[in-house]
């Protein structure tokens, strides 16, 4: 049986999904796989690796090329038949499945994120079918979802190549904590539309109204960045909203906060939510679709769900948090229990076990 996988990506440059990469990819040198990652737009890797995994750039970029990512994935393609070919990105999933047309070639695709909100609007009519339509090809071996949400977005026929295997947890890098708690509220993600801080930064500045000790703390990098300063400008929260950047250690930042809070219009499983979880922080989330903070949270007992875009009701949930602290404590202790649920080599075991299948 061959051993080789071939994870393709934009690049290792910070996110969830790549992280979820990262760390299947050092779990599986050590079962012996031989792994190799296909940068297609950059070479920046901000996530330790084994040692024995190769990272091949695109160097010959011409912009974001699709035609050029394609024939940059089909060469390796043809040089390693045996291979299984990994990708977690919509695009670069219509990419590798394209690149896999009319030769010897597996691949496996997941949906990291919600699989309505793939395409930007112009887009959506012509990608969403194409997507459809490759996902049934015979080169498509398997299809991963992360909720069943997710999965139900597609027909029967997908479905049926399908299989929801959630997000692990290391456990042992992520020590549950029940000790005294400052007076911040934390978020964790991509300076982008989808993650909607506008909303946040709406509902803070209400809650701080009631609670003006709590400072927000985003961490985080993204095109957004310039018009959040704006708005902390504007609205003179300065001394109280700071922006973090990326941060490796992240987990030491925030795990005393007060509340973790996510404001996101969609996501698939979110890696900083169930993380925050696992942290043993009093959570916060909206509900967003395809519904991974719903299979997780249940309202009022291990955290708190609100409406999608809703500025009142999240600040509500956040004076919730800051005013009843036994209560926060008591969510905070049951959303640690996520710890069990996503446990790292469970997860993993899932994932080598499709693996195999498709290899054998």
């Amino acid at each position: 049986m061959s051993k080789t996988i071939f994870f393709i990506t934009n690049a290792l440059s910070g996110g969830g999904a790549e992280r979820v990469m990262s760390n299947l990819a050092n779990y599986l040198t050590n079962k012996g796989y031989t792994i190799k990652f296909i940068l297609l737009n950059g070479d920046t890797v901000v996530y330790p690796l084994d040692s024995s995994v190769e990272i091949i750039v695109r160097t010959d970029k011409n912009g974001r090329d699709t035609l050029a990512q394609i024939k940059f994935i089909r060469q390796y393609m043809k040089q390693n038949k045996d291979a299984l070919f990994v990708s977690f990105f919509t695009h670069q999933n219509i990419y590798t499945i394209l690149a896999s047309i009319g030769i010897r070639a597996r691949v496996l695709v997941s949906e990291r994120n919600d699989p309505n909100n793939s395409f930007a609007p112009n887009l959506k009519k012509i990608m969403d079918p194409l997507r459809k339509i490759l996902y049934k090809n015979h080169h498509c071996k398997k299809v991963i979802f992360q909720t069943s949400g997710a999965a139900d977005y597609f027909s029967k026929k997908i479905k049926n190549k399908g299989l929801v295997i959630p997000n692990p947890l290391k456990k042992e890098h992520i020590p549950a904590y029940y000790g005294d708690r400052k007076n911040t509220v934390v978020a964790v993600g991509r300076l982008n539309s989808q993650k909607n801080y506008p909303l946040l930064l709406k509902a803070f500045n209400k809650f701080s109204q009631h609670h003006p000790q709590y400072k927000l703390e985003i961490y985080g990098d993204g095109v957004l960045r310039p018009k959040m300063e704006d708005f902390i400008n504007r609205n003179d929260l300065a001394d109280k909203v700071e922006l973090c950047g990326f941060c490796q250690n992240v987990h030491e930042r925030i795990i005393d906060a007060g509340m973790y809070v996510m404001s996101s219009d969609f996501e698939g499983l979110s890696n900083a939510l169930i993380e925050a979880m696992a942290l043993g922080l009093p959570v916060i989330s909206t509900d967003h679709p395809p519904g991974g903070a719903r299979e997780y949270i249940t309202d009022y007992d291990n955290g708190i769900l609100t409406p999608v875009g809703d500025i009142d009701a999240l600040a509500d949930a956040m004076c919730y948090v800051a005013e009843h602290p036994d209560k926060a404590k008591e969510m905070a202790k049951n959303a640690a229990a996520v710890r069990d649920k996503l446990s790292f080599d469970d997860i993993c075991k899932k994932w080598q076990a499709v693996f195999d299948s498709i290899l054998q």
